[in-house]
């Protein structure tokens, strides 16, 4: 949920401001960084200690936002995972990053060997801005994409897989971030649903149309993927997880099939 969503929830749900304008405020808001004495928190993106990390989201998470870069939970794991069970900061690659988030974008793009191209829908500052659908970009042209909380906005993601599909060179890889419940029998959705106040009820995010669940590993090997599940549970320390104030989460390394 994005900082100032909170403020705006009763103009989004009396249809009185869209999607598009929502996030094009959020971009003009000024990025609140405050000033914490060093402690026992640290944030794997900027490498910065904290005595705590800062409340955020609709409910105020408690200890959920760096104070140093912005990073979420999300964002801290994902960060870890690419160092650690990627080849992303040891090879050279041609990276598409869908969506991309301030705290990760710059330091991504600064690797050395990473030819760096981001798509966003709304952003101008992004390097292309299209749909993930349709992608203005040549067939096998990527090496890796990164894609994080952008699915579950797509009425159509299993298009925006097979997309994202055709980019990928075969032995290409993917790390896929989204609102997932492996505990849901099958992922919870409705496409054609366009009330923000019911999408929120259902999906907890009034720009959301599904939840997805244990069915979330097939839908992608659909698209032509081979898919390897990591849980932030299971891959690191519960010290680590508490150090790095990193709660319940998953990415899911997607590898493109090879041509036959």
């Amino acid at each position: 949920m994005i900082p100032h969503m909170q403020s705006l929830l009763g103009r989004i749900e009396a249809g009185q401001i869209g999607e598009a304008d929502v996030y094009a405020l959020e971009r003009a808001a000024a990025v609140r960084h405050e000033r914490m004495p060093p402690g026992a928190l640290f944030c794997p993106v900027c490498q910065h200690s904290a005595v705590r990390f800062l409340p955020f989201g609709l409910a105020g998470r408690r200890q959920a936002c760096c104070p140093r870069c912005g990073s979420l939970e999300r964002h801290r794991f994902l960060w870890w995972v690419l160092g650690r069970h990627t080849d992303l900061l040891r090879r050279r690659h041609r990276v598409l990053h869908t969506a991309p988030e301030p705290c990760l974008r710059a330091r991504i793009a600064a690797l050395p060997g990473v030819r760096y191209l981001s798509v966003d829908r709304y952003d101008p500052a992004a390097d292309i801005q299209a749909p993930l659908d349709c992608l203005p970009l040549a067939d096998a042209s990527r090496d890796v994409v990164l894609t994080s909380h952008v699915l579950e906005h797509l009425r159509d993601d299993k298009a925006a897989l097979r997309e994202l599909a055709r980019v990928l060179r075969p032995g290409g890889w993917m790390a896929v971030m989204v609102p997932y419940d492996p505990a849901l029998p099958a992922t919870l959705e409705d496409p054609h649903l366009d009330d923000p106040a019911e999408r929120l009820r259902r999906f907890g995010h009034p720009y959301h149309f599904r939840i997805y669940g244990a069915d979330l590993p097939q839908r992608i090997a659909g698209a032509g993927f081979a898919v390897r599940v990591l849980d932030s549970r299971k891959v690191l320390s519960g010290h680590r997880r508490r150090r790095f104030r990193i709660n319940r989460n998953h990415v899911l390394v997607c590898t493109r099939a090879a041509a036959r």
